[in-house]
């Protein structure tokens, strides 16, 4: 079979099924190709290309994994674009700030606490010429995409073994980086989430409660039941915490997600296929 990095993980799967197990040894985030939710999930939609960002790999990587199982590699100019951190070149504006802020949110993310409100409110705080330094032990891709969409400049690069930091930088294009209705994820009031839920016909709305199931029951359930839906249903999810995994597996994907943070121990949530 001819590949590229234009090539769907799917069809690498379909073709070889060792493929699973080759991919999954490239980088330690693309293990979870191994759970079979997952993989339904994130394969037909994920090329290799994009499969190399999420593991912070290079498209190199996927080669060299995958000629021995039969693949043919067949060359790509968009190939060159190889690593999530050394393509990208250290701007000059992090030389020039006058002050940083560090934010470590790995303390807050392990007690199931969502950091976008601190993040966003240090933010704004800034004055004019500083930085945010997010320090995480992943790459935080929807926080950097949603601020880049707001005219942020950002920068990323791995600062120790497991630990990255994403810089954010305050210049006077940026707009305003509270959560917009167009975001793929939006934190809302208890007005606005009713509203919604009660727009939905309840022949199309699908309703879980995984608040009083232990971890990984819930995610895996999610994503099983949104593999399910059909035309024009919406997910209504009952959790107890934001469940930050989760976004970061659908960031990738197609969904509009609305979250209601009702109070501590329970939040709601709306999940729509984008068409």
């Amino acid at each position: 079979m001819r590949i590229n990095q234009h090539t769907k993980i799917s069809e690498l799967i379909s073709y070889n099924v060792l493929s699973i197990e080759a991919i999954a040894a490239i980088a330690k985030p693309l293990r979870k190709i191994r759970i079979p939710v997952l993989r339904r999930i994130l394969a037909p939609r994920v090329s290799i290309g994009e499969a190399a960002k999420i593991g912070g790999c290079s498209v190199a990587d996927f080669r060299a994994a995958l000629v021995p199982l039969g693949f043919v590699w067949m060359s790509d100019e968009a190939e060159k674009t190889i690593n999530l951190f050394d393509a990208v070149e250290r701007p000059s504006w992090m030389d020039e700030a006058a002050v940083t802020v560090i934010l470590d949110v790995r303390p807050l993310l392990e007690v199931g606490q969502d950091p976008l409100k601190d993040i966003f409110q240090l933010y704004r705080s800034l004055a004019a010429g500083g930085i945010l330094c997010i320090s995480n032990s992943f790459v935080p891709t929807p926080l950097i995409r949603r601020m880049e969409d707001r005219k942020v400049p950002s920068y990323t690069h791995e600062w120790a073994e497991g630990e990255f930091r994403s810089y954010f930088y305050k210049n006077d294009t940026a707009l305003s980086v509270q959560p917009a209705e167009d975001d793929y994820i939006s934190f809302v009031p208890k007005e606005l989430f009713e509203q919604k839920l009660a727009s939905l016909s309840p022949l199309h709305l699908v309703t879980l409660d995984v608040s009083e199931l232990p971890m990984p029951q819930p995610m895996e359930l999610i994503l099983e039941a949104l593999t399910q839906l059909k035309a024009d249903d919406v997910a209504y999810i009952k959790h107890s915490k934001i469940p930050l995994h989760l976004l970061e597996e659908l960031d990738h994907l197609s969904y509009r997600i609305f979250i209601y943070d009702r109070h501590p121990g329970e939040v709601h949530l709306l999940i729509y296929p984008v068409k």
